[in-house]
């Protein structure tokens, strides 16, 4: 069968949605599917590739919507496309065959109230009219107008059309074992996160300002990435630099940058810890499951999708964060494990992918 992923970006993998994208990319080529990828162009290139032209004046969003127009001759040789996200729905609305992918409540993080409500509705409309639609947390359904509660009816088709498949991980990779001696040597507490404000960085940075004050030999380290084509996050990253200074912090905050997929599992078994400050437009976190199936205590807010997993939640501020760090830092090995167990049992590719053909299956088969 001949599949297409509408996409804005997928390639190269730079968080949690290209990566999920890829690794569907990987199970559906594992059952015989020929697949291509419509994506803007990002200099990376591929046989599957197929570079969607995007109006430079207009929002980047908008602008991929109407640059999928021109591939209207090649989508329409796909028997399926899968939409990865609802904004783009329209613009493949006539295809019989679509598939809408939820990566989270995506209108929680505009600022703008405008933004916000055309992110909305556009999921709305892809709700009511895609003959398939796939979440991957069950904030967004609650959203959508199901009731379905956290962590319940995962992997399942929960109403007719709607799938719960949440983010899983492969626990083989994912495993604990010896980090990187250099950067076990600074005990850092991982934040796993790209330098935009929804992702909360700074709520980790305030809190780990008041944890170093009871434990001086740890660190702060900060793995993700300024979307540079995000002026927000731009700005954000100049903000974060300003408060770790104002609270004089140099020196015990690193940002690592962007770091490839296969080096990920032994940053994640370099870390004492791991939070996932997360305030809005999060599904079921990959950076978290890929942590606890590492068996490294993970913490997180219980914003939106997050609510889905075993991490030790928190509900509020840096304050709150804080306490948290230090109710878990001192049972952070038997936590690790637990929560090691917990996602082994549940979050696992073969969980995922069964659950992936079966969809596919439904709306093609």
């Amino acid at each position: 069968m001949r599949i297409g992923h509408i996409t804005y970006r997928q390639r190269p993998e730079i968080g949690g949605m290209e990566t999920y994208v890829g690794m569907l990319i990987q199970v559906l080529a594992k059952a015989g599917h020929s697949q291509r990828v419509y994506q803007v162009s990002t200099g990376v290139g591929g046989d599957d590739l197929r570079p969607v032209r995007r109006p430079p004046w207009l929002p980047k969003q908008i602008g991929y919507s109407l640059g999928l127009l021109a591939r209207i001759p090649d989508l329409a040789r796909e028997d399926c496309l899968i939409v990865n996200n609802a904004e783009h729905y329209l613009s493949v609305a006539w295809h019989r065959r679509t598939i809408v992918l939820s990566h989270g409540a995506t209108w929680t993080a505009d600022a703008s109230p405008r933004r916000r409500c055309i992110r909305r509705c556009a999921a709305e409309i892809a709700f009511r009219c895609a003959p398939c639609y796939v979440f991957n947390d069950t904030f967004a359904m609650r959203e959508l107008g199901l009731a379905q509660p956290p962590r319940t009816g995962m992997f399942t088709q929960v109403a007719p059309g709607k799938w719960f498949i949440p983010n899983c991980v492969d626990t083989e990779r994912f495993c604990p074992g010896p980090g990187i001696e250099g950067l076990s040597r600074i005990r850092p507490i991982l934040v796993p996160r790209n330098l935009t404000y929804p992702r909360g960085v700074d709520v980790a940075i305030n809190a780990f300002a008041q944890f170093a004050e009871r434990y001086p030999d740890t660190s702060l380290l900060i793995v993700g990435d300024t979307l540079y084509d995000n002026r927000g996050s731009i700005r954000y990253r100049s903000e974060l630099m300003n408060l770790i200074t104002n609270l004089q912090l140099t020196g015990r905050v690193f940002f690592l940058g962007s770091v490839a997929g296969r080096d990920m599992p032994d940053i994640y078994r370099s870390a004492l810890m791991t939070v996932i400050p997360t305030r809005s437009s999060e599904g079921t976190s990959l950076s978290a499951l890929e942590s606890m199936a590492c068996a490294v205590a993970t913490i997180s807010s219980n914003a939106e999708g997050l609510q889905d997993l075993p991490t030790i939640h928190y509900d509020g501020n840096a304050t709150a964060l804080f306490e948290t760090m230090l109710s878990v830092f001192p049972d952070r090995e038997r936590i690790g494990r637990d929560q090691r167990v917990a996602v082994a049992s549940t979050y696992t590719l073969d969980n995922w992918a069964k659950a992936w053909l079966h969809v596919v299956e439904s709306v093609c088969g």
